[in-house]
């Protein structure tokens, strides 16, 4: 398979592990997925702060090349719960598949971890230590959730999406 199917796959997955969850568990996992979107969306406004819009647009973009495997299934979660449809465009390497001539096409608190948790030099020089200790415990705060979540569904939900599980056609829970 090549990464559209593979991506394609690995998405229909997520519906089916979403579909077996009992009751309670989808409880949980929802209060875990609002917790870490919001955590994202926080460490997003602290280097917000610094104009690292700015840093962004003169550097280019650097750390959003190869980015195929930054979305986890944690983060896919978060999409297909929130209804919103997730796209990817394998076609234009080597940027990101989840990006555009203008940027992430996810709002901040959808963004992969991995792209939310990454403070390149430009913008650290820019942080107070005040911020460096917000962005520390937030990283840690999602860490915590994609720890929680993963022993709540039994999946390795910070493994990168494309790398998820194997080829089978339909989720199968753990036992």
């Amino acid at each position: 398979m090549d990464d559209q199917q593979v991506w394609h796959h690995n998405t229909d997955r997520i519906k089916g592990l979403l579909a077996v969850l009992p009751a309670g568990t989808g409880l949980g996992l929802t209060q875990l997925l609002s917790r870490y979107r919001k955590a994202k969306e926080a460490l997003a406004a602290v280097v917000a702060e610094v104009d690292a819009a700015s840093v962004c647009s003169r550097c280019g973009g650097q750390c959003c090349l190869n980015g195929k495997y930054r979305i986890n299934v944690l983060d896919a979660l978060a999409h297909t719960t929130a209804d919103i449809a997730l796209s990817a465009d394998f076609s234009q390497k080597p940027v990101c598949p989840y990006g555009t001539d203008a940027g992430c096409i996810m709002e901040p608190g959808l963004r992969p971890a991995d792209c939310v948790m990454f403070i390149c030099d430009a913008i650290d020089r820019k942080l107070s230590p005040q911020a460096r200790l917000i962005l520390a415990a937030g990283e840690e705060d999602l860490r915590d959730c994609i720890r929680k979540a993963s022993a709540l569904t039994g999946e390795p939900l910070g493994t990168p999406l494309l790398l998820w599980g194997g080829k089978s056609d339909t989720y199968k829970p753990k036992v």
